[in-house]
């Protein structure tokens, strides 16, 4: 009986300690690497080169454009198309 118990008391001291060391492993530095990759697929330009120069500006048209307003006469907004073509698709209803 006494030998079961040094080899119990053994096992046991054993898997403490491999516990304990598992602690000590170095810490994995390629976790995070598939976020940033991520990130960096979908920024334009990661590395701008500032443009410190203004945008053109002119004080007679930001004018025009308050009088404009406070007359209730508004300029709308030039129609932009983000497709050239017609082709159906999505919610376009049930084809004909």
């Amino acid at each position: 009986m006494g030998t079961t118990l040094i080899r119990s008391r053994v096992s046991v001291s054993a898997l403490v300690s491999l516990a304990v060391l598992s602690g000590c492993t170095p810490i994995d530095m390629g976790l995070g690497d598939v976020s940033r990759a991520n990130q960096a697929l979908q920024v334009i330009n990661p590395d701008p080169v500032a443009d410190d120069t203004p945008p053109a500006a002119s004080g007679a048209r930001a004018a025009a454009a308050a009088e404009r307003y406070r007359k209730g006469q508004v300029k709308p907004p030039a129609v932009v198309s983000t497709t050239a073509t017609a082709a159906g698709g999505g919610s376009g209803g049930p084809p004909k």
